[in-house]
């Protein structure tokens, strides 16, 4: 079948990079497709459980927007990376809220090979709330990406490509854009005193820390900055 196709291929390139350079640590993850307007991917932490043994069991989720699966391959696969330095971050590291890009995964990112850049080139800032990579040419990712011999590589293609690409996010071009914690993906928004989920909003404040840096969210939110541990403010 198609669908079993697609997806083993996905499969496989967790489990490949998760091995290297992972080192396979990283616990199995539901690697997912979903068209998530104005976003190359996402990662959603314990979106999925199952009974084993009297126990229940859970497992993370990364989406991939299948859209902009035609790039070049090391770019995309540099994609799916990035997301296996957030699930790393989950598991075995200190996550901000709201999917904030911290120095944690910043130095994580560094140490794959994948140096973060808020505008994907060198010298951009390395933590933020939108921030995608650049590749290092003698980094730990592409020498994994090269250890593949093409007929590695050929079996890892996905058989069925986008038949139309979705545009670039408006003013974004080239950068690949964060939504982790919104909508149906990402962190989960309940508050932890509560437990209630959080209201659904349709407009967005921006939010400030006395650093410099900036985020945007529901109205109301409480934000620690992870770079100067003070809380951001409306503005």
């Amino acid at each position: 079948m198609i669908t079993t196709i697609q997806f083993k291929t996905l499969d496989d390139l967790y489990d490949f990079y998760n091995k290297n350079p992972f080192g396979g640590r990283l616990p199995d993850c539901i690697v997912n497709m979903s068209r998530h307007a104005g976003s190359y991917r996402f990662f959603a932490a314990r979106r999925w459980k199952a009974e084993e043994k009297g126990k229940e069991r859970v497992a993370h989720e990364i989406n991939l927007n299948p859209d902009y699966l035609d790039r070049p391959f090391e770019e995309w696969h540099a994609t799916l990376v990035h997301e296996m330095a957030h699930l790393w971050q989950e598991d075995f590291g200190c996550p901000s809220r709201a999917a904030y890009h911290n120095r944690e995964w910043a130095g994580m990112m560094e140490r794959l090979g994948l140096i973060p850049s808020v505008t994907g080139k060198p010298g951009g800032k390395k933590t933020g709330q939108t921030v995608t990579q650049y590749i290092d040419g003698k980094g730990l990712f592409i020498r994994a990406f090269k250890s593949l011999s093409a007929g590695s590589l050929k079996e890892l293609r996905l058989t069925y490509l986008p038949a139309r690409r979705s545009p670039e996010p408006a003013g974004k071009k080239g950068r690949e854009k964060d939504r982790e914690g919104e909508g149906n993906g990402g962190v989960d928004w309940k508050d932890k005193n509560t437990g209630r989920g959080a209201e659904k909003y349709t407009s967005k404040k921006k939010y400030a820390c006395p650093c410099g840096n900036n985020a945007w969210g529901r109205p109301g939110l409480k934000l620690i900055c992870g770079d100067c541990m003070a809380p951001f403010a409306e503005s």
